[in-house]
């Protein structure tokens, strides 16, 4: 939404100073898109100003309306508060939010976007490009070109071979994007004037919130949800440990507050202590957990205003009733840490904002934030001299449009080099079900591994509550820990709201559903060609399971279909060669349309 709201000001304020060169570029650009759109359609949000076929008119009127804002900062003839007050007019004018919403929402990202502006200078190519992506105007210098050290004598791949049937397992719940609405209250109206609905004060309507969640709206999930969620895993699933991947606040971005945040991560970690006191939990940050969303400063930003120690240091010592003491201080430092689980297993957690695209502080200086990449391939190196195996838990997958570029492709290229120490990845974000596959840059260009993307709990928009659970190899000699199988559990939202009964129903395990012996990048890869070669088994499976909504989902027309099959080969941003054999069409409009902020 700020994005929209940001764009929106440059278009505002360089119109209002129409003169020289500016002026002509700003009104080439309205003259030449009146013939296809209107600039309130663009403005209202009538017209999707990323993909519209006047994209790049829309492109070069953002560099017009910047150099115009340049000009006049550079002439002390627009304050910060002016800006500010540009911004909230202007999103209230057109009708991109309430008047309330608009107002809060700028407040909120003031500090982060005018530091981060001013430090560019405002240079309008930079801009563009930080505030529309990369089909606009050009990265900071720098951005794009750095890399990650990773040694060589990469050990030859040796095949797997399946665990016998008998041996331990390990069951595992990976919860994630709960998006708790501690605001939300049954009766109150699904459909409302701002961007998340269900909520206090907002008067009942036609359509009225459900008591257990609310499908049909933009509604977050209710805490007894959750606590219930929690009651059916200690009673049904009984893990033996969890995965907590991250994004626990509401939608609600507008009105958070630092407080607000941490509130939300010690209910949630109290919560998972009272109904797992035995259970170790392995928490992850989201993009959600800070304030405003998405403002995940390097460590090298130290400001207190500024600064996200407020938030490593918190979760640092709420997660060390779970972790060791030998993992906290990476946690403080820049929110990721490294954990041994085992003689034979250590767990890795990223903080994976440090590739958020919405992550404002990255277009200062995003060469590997936190050195969290080179720390990585140093933990990585030493698991691979001592036979350890390593999973990696995160947040925003790394092969999404949400990941900076340089970022994913560093990482990319560390999953091939340890794909032989590697044995699981397990992010979140998107809030649907599906994986992602990655490949060797060698000539035979097998696969190195893959990332499952875990349905989320919350129901925004229009999902059923779920719970992904996996087993997996256990503790014995040769243990591999590698997914032995995946299970996604649903509330049945309808019954739940109607009869006052929590029925988790299980949608599917993927061994049943895909007739596999086991999950591993050649597995899944198999799977994918299956999709491919069988579209009726796809839209039967994948593309049903996929959605996790209460209906039937709907149809997947050819583009939807061959966009899907792009997205699940497709474990690095930007790569414009991997669905070279998949005729596309509007492949980055799907992107961005699939893409959670």
């Amino acid at each position: 939404m700020l994005l929209a709201v940001l764009c929106i000001c440059f278009f505002t304020s360089a119109s209002s100073h129409l003169a020289g060169d500016i002026g002509r570029d700003l009104a080439d650009f309205l003259h030449k898109t009146k013939a296809t759109t209107t600039i309130r359609d663009i403005l209202s949000g009538k017209t999707n100003f990323l993909s519209h076929e006047s994209f790049s008119l829309k492109c070069s009127g953002c560099e017009a309306a910047a150099r115009g804002i340049k000009t006049l900062v550079d002439l002390n003839l627009l304050s910060d508060d002016r800006i500010v007050q540009t911004i909230a007019a202007t999103c209230s004018l057109f009708n991109i939010q309430d008047k309330r919403v608009c107002s809060q929402i700028t407040e909120e990202f003031r500090d982060e976007f005018l530091t981060v502006a001013h430090r560019l200078n405002f240079n309008p190519k930079w801009l563009c490009f930080m505030i529309i992506g990369p089909s606009c105007g050009q990265p900071p210098r720098n951005f794009t070109s750095w890399n990650i050290k990773i040694p060589g004598n990469k050990p030859k791949p040796t095949p797997l071979v399946r665990p016998k049937d008998g041996l331990p397992t390990l069951k595992v719940v990976q919860l994630s994007d709960v998006h708790i609405d501690l605001q939300y209250k049954p009766g109150s109206k699904k459909e409302c004037d701002e961007p998340v609905c269900c909520r206090v004060g907002k008067e009942v309507g036609d359509k009225s919130a459900g008591f257990w969640g609310s499908l049909n709206a933009q509604c977050d999930l209710p805490l007894w949800t959750f606590e219930n969620a929690l009651q059916f895993i200690r009673d049904k699933i009984k893990p033996d440990l969890i995965f907590w991947t991250g994004d626990i606040p509401a939608h609600d971005d507008w009105n958070q507050t630092r407080a607000d945040q941490l509130q939300h991560i010690q209910i949630t970690a109290d919560l998972l202590s009272q109904y797992f006191p035995d259970t170790t939990v392995y928490p992850s940050l989201g993009n959600h957990e800070s304030a405003p969303v998405d403002s995940f400063p390097p460590p090298g930003i130290t400001t207190e205003q500024l600064s996200n120690s407020w938030l490593n240091q918190f979760v640092q010592k709420v997660w060390s009733r779970w972790l060791p003491p030998d993992s906290l201080p990476t946690i403080g430092y820049a929110g990721y840490y490294s954990v041994k689980y085992s003689e034979q297993l250590r767990i890795i957690s990223l903080n994976t904002q440090y590739c958020d695209r919405l992550n404002f502080w990255l277009y200062l200086n995003n060469t590997d934030p936190g050195n969290m990449l080179e720390w990585l391939v140093e933990e990585l190196s030493s698991a691979e001299e001592t036979g350890v195996n390593v999973i990696i838990l995160g947040h925003i997958p790394t092969g999404r449009v949400d990941c900076l570029e340089a970022f994913s492709w560093n990482y990319y290229k560390i999953i091939d080099r340890f794909e032989g120490t590697i044995v699981g990845q397990y992010m979140a974000h998107t809030h649907q079900d599906h994986f992602s596959m990655m490949y060797s840059e060698e000539l035979d260009n097998h696969p190195t591994g893959f990332q499952f993307i875990a349905p989320s709990l919350t129901t925004y928009t229009n999902l059923r509550p779920a719970i992904r659970v996996y087993t997996l190899d256990g503790e014995h000699q040769d243990s591999t820990y590698r997914p032995l199988n995946a299970e996604t559990w649903l509330l049945d939202l309808d019954r739940a709201n109607e009869k006052n009964e929590t029925v988790w129903e299980l949608e599917y395990d993927t061994v049943s559903a895909y007739n596999l012996t086991w999950l591993t990048p050649d597995t899944m890869q198999e799977l994918y060609e299956r999709f491919r070669e069988d579209r009726n088994f796809f839209e039967r499976t994948f593309w049903k399971f996929k959605n996790h909504v209460q209906q039937p989902a709907s149809s997947c027309d050819d583009e939807c279909y061959k966009n899907n099959l792009c997205e699940i080969i497709t474990g690095r941003t930007g790569d414009p060669d991997i669905c070279k054999d998949i005729s596309l069409v509007k492949q980055r409009e799907f992107f961005l349309k699939n893409k959670m902020c």
